[in-house]
């Protein structure tokens, strides 16, 4: 198939022949498996590549036009060999077995409806928790040898209540990772792999920098997201230890052309998150146990003040 064959996908105006960037183009509701499964597009999410049926109706679906010239398909062929379990974060999926390649996903959140403030009870161990089912999600591709290569919080999802009725097979809780465009299935694994020429991303790579090794570009992407997540949803100063474990994924830059050691490994760093998380834990539970003696020192030093004054 040639990559003339999409996408993008647009509609156009039958009146105009001008494209409509927020309609549904007539090779997509006439592609034989939307056809078959009587799916009734409503909106583009992502106009020509990314469409979804009415949230009213339920399930609610996603549909991508996947690139042929990509290795997203064969990526997620390869992925739909193992278990949805955790540690594996794909978001449940299938693909259509008539013509053009489809890719079709249940609907849930984005990351960015979290409120990670302390107003919602929130701890540091809860959103360490958090940081740990993203870093096992990495982990698990690189296991794999797959690099995601374009990874953020924009690719991240995350299934709530409401959103369980879209597939049996979503966990509530359960962070997702999606869009595979630029991923890569490489030869060698994280600390043997050399630096390659970046895909395009939508983040910055530090320095400048065209080439990285790809299983480092992903933990440094790792360690941005985390950074937006904080500062997206906490109100105030993030919590000192998910604030540290962001910035030490991202690590110092020195521009490695081969295996790069500026940052740790997502298997290291998911280690390392398993030690803090303890740690945040414990000390949670010191903060609760002695809030009865924090609150009666305070009643009494109010008491004194009073004497006092």
């Amino acid at each position: 198939m040639s990559t003339e064959d999409g996408p993008p996908w647009y509609a156009t105006d039958p009146d105009t022949g001008e494209i409509d960037i927020l309609g549904i183009p007539e090779q997509l509701k006439s592609h034989p498996e939307i056809l078959r499964r009587g799916l009734v597009l409503r909106e583009p999410a992502k106009p020509g590549v990314v469409f979804t049926t009415t949230q009213d109706e339920k399930p609610c679906h996603v549909v991508k036009v996947l690139k042929p010239d990509s290795e997203e398909r064969s990526i997620y062929e390869y992925l739909s060999q193992h278990d949805l379990a955790s540690p594996n974060h794909t978001i449940p999926f299938e693909l259509s077995k008539l013509g053009h390649p489809l890719l079709i996903m249940p609907h849930i959140s984005r990351m960015n409806s979290l409120r990670l403030d302390r107003n919602t009870g929130w701890t540091s161990y809860e959103l360490l928790g958090l940081f740990l089912q993203l870093t096992e999600g990495i982990e698990f591709l690189h296991r794999h040898h797959i690099a995601h290569m374009d990874y953020s919080w924009t690719n991240t999802l995350i299934a709530y209540p409401e959103d369980l009725v879209n597939d049996k097979r979503l966990v509530e809780g359960k962070v997702y990772i999606i869009d595979f465009d630029w991923s890569k299935r490489l030869k060698y694994g994280a600390g043997v792999q050399r630096a390659i020429t970046l895909t395009p991303t939508q983040i910055e790579p530090p320095n400048g920098l065209k080439h990285f090794d790809p299983y480092a570009w992903d933990v440094y992407c790792l360690g941005h997201t985390c950074e937006i997540i904080l500062k997206i949803n906490w109100k105030e100063q993030p919590p000192w230890i998910a604030l540290w474990y962001a910035r030490w994924l991202k690590g110092t830059e020195r521009g490695c052309t081969g295996v790069c050691r500026c940052r740790p490994t997502a298997r290291h760093a998911r280690r390392v998150l398993g030690l803090l998380r303890s740690f945040a834990y414990v000390s949670n539970m010191c903060w609760r146990w002695t809030f009865p003696l924090r609150w009666a020192l305070g009643r009494i030093g109010a008491a004194c003040s009073l004497q006092c004054g």
